[in-house]
């Protein structure tokens, strides 16, 4: 359970920290900065891939447990 509880929160993050980034891109490329909108938007890509990547982790472990549905929170 507390590996479960562990990736809700890191998965959290992770989605909060992609939406501020995604902000960030849309600022950047706005206003011409294309080596900043770059960065915002790779950070923005990494931060929900790992998002999806550790829930998804998350369900194939507890499917593996034989637990129906994935107990997050």
């Amino acid at each position: 359970m507390k590996l479960n509880l562990f990736a809700a929160w890191v998965s959290f993050a992770l989605v909060l920290m992609s939406v501020a980034a995604l902000g960030l891109f849309l600022v950047a490329a706005g206003s011409g900065f294309g080596g900043w909108a770059v960065i915002a938007g790779s950070v923005c890509v990494v931060g929900v891939a790992a998002a999806m990547a550790l829930y998804g982790g998350t369900v194939r472990h507890d499917h593996r447990l034989h637990q129906e549905t994935p107990h997050i929170f």
